[in-house]
């Protein structure tokens, strides 16, 4: 089966710039709320969480890499640095007990660049999400001049089927967030769906429509295994 990517730095810097935020909530529970709202769904239907990720951009700032790096380094004095396309880009990482920090500064021209800053983990608990909300606030407090967009994404696996086709089980987790369809790709034993939900009011604009919850769903038959994988606004991970 043909796998489907998104490049999450490419898809996060064209999808920020379509970006709708009406009712804002509070920084750290924009994106854990939504994390813990995924993670209830995944138990309930006893799907095992295996990763989980946390995006945080901002939009396009007037100052050098070099400039921005100087203060994270600064800032974050426990994270290993190292740098790529000739300095363009350069990626700061922290590997904590429960989770891993990244923080990704690219040169968007001569004295203009944009940054990301990601927390990742393969578990997702009372203790996981203490910790994330703090190094939320952290980062807001040495990263973001302004309030990011946010963008969070999980995936779970089961052993067996889902109960239910395909088509099914995607219907049933568009139920459960009381979403509607926007765009939907199936291929053999893999089905993906972008869709709309009111439960949170970040959404982008795909074709002329807001969608603001993706879901994607893949059978394994070699193995007799089930992937799952949501993100809102959209999936930044390979599937």
């Amino acid at each position: 089966m043909k796998k489907i990517v998104y490049l999450f730095l490419i898809a996060i810097s064209v999808a920020s710039a379509l970006f709708f935020n009406s009712n804002k909530v509070s920084m750290a529970d924009s994106g854990v709320g939504q994390l813990n709202r995924f993670s209830n769904v995944l138990n309930k239907k006893d799907i095992s969480i295996t990763s989980w990720n946390l995006y945080a951009r901002e939009a396009k700032i007037k100052t050098s890499v070099a400039k921005v790096i100087g203060v994270y380094k600064n800032n974050f004095q426990n994270f290993k640095w190292t740098e790529q396309d000739n300095g363009k880009k350069i990626i700061g990482t922290f590997n904590r007990q429960f989770v891993t920090e990244r923080i990704v500064v690219t040169s968007t021209g001569r004295s203009s660049s944009y940054v990301i800053y990601e927390i990742s983990g393969t578990k997702w608990d009372q203790q996981t999400e203490k910790e994330t909300k703090n190094l939320i606030k952290n980062s807001m407090e040495n990263i973001f001049s302004k309030e990011p967009t946010f963008f969070t994404c999980i995936k779970g696996t089961m052993n067996g089927k889902l109960e239910g086709v395909l088509q099914g089980a995607k219907n049933d987790f568009l139920e459960t967030f009381k979403a509607k369809k926007i765009e939907e790709i199936k291929e053999g034993a893999f089905v993906s769906v972008s869709a709309y939900t009111e439960q949170w009011n970040d959404a982008l604009i795909a074709n002329g429509k807001k969608i603001n919850l993706q879901i994607a769903i893949r059978e394994d038959k070699v193995d007799n295994s089930t992937t799952i994988i949501i993100g809102t606004p959209i999936i930044t991970v390979e599937y």
